[in-house]
């Protein structure tokens, strides 16, 4: 089959390799229709997070169950099926209570030695473990192109708005219009929040998303915490969403949120580090929430049935929809922020 093979350090070609085979009763075999590249990829491409040359890439994929092990009643063969990208066992103190993100036996699809070793999705086949946790059913008339987001990206945006908690007249301030940042800001939308403002440095992005109602600011040619100083009458943003994980943004949002609000990180963070003044963060009274892993699992049935009832459309964020053959050209648009979300088709 073919497959995105990482070859080291900022390469990653399409490859023929081995076709996974069941390794445990509660395993399953996914035929792959769509497959997304995501943020934390690049950190893998660049050495963020440690992976093996010659390990499959990706960890968000929407396809058909091929097949099941002996031990899986809730999904067969013919059904189609979006994958968690953490692979959770449901059945530690942090599952049973809705935290698949912690995760005591955490996996990920794709992730490296970190993620437990796992193939990545990026490919004709993905094994899943725990197919009956780790694999949701994709409803008549909800596209591969709309489900492939539920298993990460969109249920991640649900996840930082229910952390937001905004009351309806706050202002909220959204940084990054990539995919974190517009899944955020469709969530929030959704959620009946009247005041998103998106903050970023690419006016393409950022135009692509004023069609919802939201208002922008290019942090290019504005100062971030002026222009939302003047949206408030002085206060600062009530919510800050750090969609971006990039200490810049995360700097960006402790300035621009108000005494007394509150501030959510949900881009992904590794090594960096930046300076937190204590003082000045228990003065202002700042609330500052590490959204972690997004727990998928509590949170993707809903998400799924809001795509299925058209409450929330992932779609226009799918910029370019390429064969598994062009994946480095699709890794090198992503990254030069040429395109906004990029699927691969393993079979075109």
């Amino acid at each position: 089959m073919r497959a995105v093979v990482f070859r080291g350090e900022g390469v990653v070609e399409a490859a023929e390799v081995a076709r996974p085979a069941l390794e445990d009763g509660r395993d399953a075999i996914v035929r792959v229709r769509l497959a997304g590249i995501c943020g934390t990829d690049l950190h893998v491409l660049h050495g963020s997070i440690p992976m093996e040359p010659g390990s499959i890439l990706g960890h968000e994929a929407a396809g058909v169950v091929e097949e099941v092990g002996a031990d899986v009643r809730t999904v067969a063969p013919g059904h189609r099926v979006v994958a968690s990208f953490q692979i959770a066992c449901g059945a530690c103190w942090f599952c049973r209570h809705g935290h698949s993100g912690l995760c005591d036996q955490h996996r990920m699809l794709g992730g490296g030695p970190f993620g437990g070793d796992l193939q990545g999705a990026q490919a004709g086949f993905v094994r899943v473990p725990v197919a009956e946790v780790n694999l949701l059913r994709i409803p008549d008339g909800v596209g591969d192109d709309a489900a492939v987001f539920v298993g990460d990206v969109l249920t991640t945006g649900v996840h930082a708005a229910s952390l937001a908690e905004p009351e309806p007249d706050d202002v909220v301030a959204v940084l990054g219009a990539g995919p974190v940042g517009a899944c955020v800001t469709r969530a929030l939308v959704a959620d009946g929040s009247t005041h998103v403002v998106v903050l970023d440095r690419d006016p393409g992005r950022l135009s692509a998303l004023e069609s919802l109602g939201v208002a922008t600011i290019d942090v290019g040619t504005t100062n971030p915490e002026m222009a939302l100083a003047r949206m408030t009458e002085g206060r600062g943003a009530d919510v800050v969403i750090d969609a971006v994980g990039a200490t810049d943004a995360y700097e960006t949002a402790v300035e621009i949120v108000r005494r007394g609000g509150r501030v959510v990180v949900v881009g992904v963070y590794s090594s960096q580090r930046v300076e937190l003044q204590l003082g000045v963060a228990w003065v202002r009274g700042i609330s500052l929430v590490f959204a972690g892993e997004t727990p998928i699992h509590a949170l993707w049935d809903a998400t799924m049935e809001r795509v299925a009832a058209g409450v929330l459309d992932p779609t226009p964020l799918v910029s370019h929809r390429l064969a598994i053959a062009e994946a480095a050209e699709g890794y090198d648009l992503f990254e030069r922020r040429i395109a906004t979300k990029v699927v691969l088709d393993p079979w075109a």
